[in-house]
Order: structure tokens, then C-alpha cells, then sequence
């Protein structure tokens, strides 16, 4: 039986795991779109997770447009976070919740991160669209709000696909986030 402090270590610690896990994911999808090592977001990611990433990048090589030991440390840290959870809950050590929810984690992880990503960047475009981190931020989230704009028209100078790409990003995660804690939905 949780009490109020086992419940409490365990809501700092998920959410400290869930900040890292997060940054560690950003600093990958900035990799990906290879952006300045100057930039605020890539400092931001880089001086957060640089003592988890940087030993890792001496074991996994980056290739290409990947940066495998960030991914590779978003998904340890995601196994530690479920293993802190089952040790504080008192849950059974079962294959989904050792194998399969660590995955459902990062995915819910990087769920997470898009769906705010869209609201920030649409909250920005609001308030100060010239901005540079705007623009950024458009970058970062243009892959997942650029299909969904093909698809819906826009309604004068309204634009509806943000709001859609969260929405989608919402229903997903009610799929994934039982699946993250050991639970399969039915």
C-alpha cells in the first residue's frame, strides 16, 4: 500500500526522470535537424544531458543524422524510471513491465514533447511571430503539423492542424501511457 511520502518520492522522481527522458529526446531531434551548437534549445539540451550523453558517445557512435547515445539514454533512463516505479508500488516485475513499458515510455516521452512543442510554437506565432525562436520551434515541429495542414484547409488566415496535431498527440497518449506504467488497455 503507497503511502503519502512513497507517494510523493515517486511523483519527484517521474518527474525528474520525464524531464530528463524529454531533453534527451529534444537534444536527438535537434541532431536530426542539425541545428547550431549555439542555439538556445541545443544549449538548453546539451548542458541538461551532456553528463549522461558524452560518456555514452565514446560506446555508440553517432551516424548520419541519429544521435544514438541520446536515444539510447532516453531509453535507460526510462528503464530506470520503471524499475523505481515498481520498486515504490510494490508492482510485479512482469515482460511488459520491464521490456515493453520502457518503450511505451519513450514514446510517450516524445509524444509529450510534440504536443507542447505545437502548443508553445503556436502560443509564440500569437504573441511574436518574427522570432527567432519561432522559427525554431516551426522547425521542430513543422514534420508533424505539415501533413495534417494538407489534409485541412485553413479557415481564412486560422490555421486548424496545430490544434488537430495535439489532439492526435492526446489520444495517443491515452493508448500509450497504461502501456508506460505495465498496463495493457482493452
Amino acid at each position: 500500500m503507497p503511502t503519502l511520502l512513497t507517494g510523493l518520492i515517486q511523483f519527484l522522481f517521474t518527474s525528474v526522470m520525464s524531464i530528463l527522458g524529454v531533453l534527451l529526446l529534444l537534444r536527438a531531434w535537434v541532431y536530426v535537424w542539425a541545428f547550431s551548437p549555439r542555439h538556445p534549445i541545443v544549449q538548453l539540451a546539451r548542458r541538461a544531458t551532456d553528463w549522461l550523453v558524452e560518456p555514452l558517445s565514446k560506446l555508440i557512435p553517432r551516424s548520419g543524422s541519429y544521435d544514438w547515445p541520446s536515444l539510447v539514454a532516453a531509453l535507460v533512463a526510462a528503464v530506470i524510471m520503471v524499475l523505481m516505479q515498481r520498486v515504490l508500488t510494490g508492482m510485479p516485475y512482469t515482460p511488459i513491465g520491464l521490456v515493453i513499458a520502457p518503450l511505451a515510455t519513450v514514446l510517450r516521452w516524445a509524444l509529450e514533447m510534440m504536443s507542447w512543442g505545437v502548443f508553445i510554437w503556436v502560443v509564440m506565432t500569437w504573441l511574436n511571430p518574427q522570432s527567432p525562436m519561432t522559427y525554431a520551434l516551426g522547425t521542430l515541429v513543422d514534420p508533424f503539423v505539415r501533413p495534417v495542414r494538407k489534409i485541412i484547409p485553413m479557415f481564412g488566415r486560422f490555421d486548424l492542424s496545430p490544434i488537430v496535431v495535439i489532439i492526435l498527440a492526446n489520444v495517443l497518449l491515452m493508448l500509450v501511457t497504461p502501456i508506460s506504467h505495465g498496463f495493457i488497455p482493452l
